[in-house]
């Protein structure tokens, strides 16, 4: 996947990120995190742009329980990039449609951790970014997405606020 990446998934704007994959998470159950937050500088929903990491296409789109509002975008090596907890999308997006990378998804929120699609207010407004590839079996894993940001951290998109 390294190939495919062009740009981290929000703008220079303060965000900070730590390495908390697969540190424990309880909520529907206890499971490993697989991903990474992105934090803002203050917690504000709907504000801060979200933008795909890679050209690719739309693979999943909409509520989820514990990830809120998400999109799922399938790079043009395989890998996956799940963009979860958005407040809204930028556009009407469709499973199928073509990512461009840089191409503005949505707006950081704190959707989630509830069946009743639009639940919000659960924890501080954030994205969570997981990276899946496929392993030799050809199953799904989940990569550590910490390393991946550092690496892009020169590929910052910077936006006036």
């Amino acid at each position: 996947i390294w190939d495919d990446l062009d740009c981290v998934p929000v703008c220079d704007a303060g965000v900070r990120y730590e390495n908390s994959w697969m540190f424990e998470r309880t909520y529907g159950g206890a499971r490993g995190h697989e991903g990474c937050d992105l934090m803002p500088p203050t917690d504000i929903s709907d504000y801060y742009e979200v933008v795909s990491m890679t050209d690719g296409v739309v693979e999943q789109v909409g509520w989820l329980p514990l990830g809120g509002w998400r999109i799922g975008i399938r790079s043009p090596s395989g890998g996956y990039f799940y963009y979860a907890h958005l407040a809204e999308y930028a556009a009407d997006f469709e499973v199928g449609e073509e990512i461009n990378a840089g191409e503005l998804l949505g707006f950081m929120g704190d959707s989630g951790y509830g069946d009743t699609p639009g639940t919000v207010g659960n924890f501080p407004v954030h994205l969570h970014v997981g990276i899946y590839i496929n392993d030799a079996d050809g199953n799904e894993v989940s990569v550590n997405p910490y390393w991946i940001l550092r690496a892009l951290d020169d590929k910052k998109l910077v936006y006036d606020y």
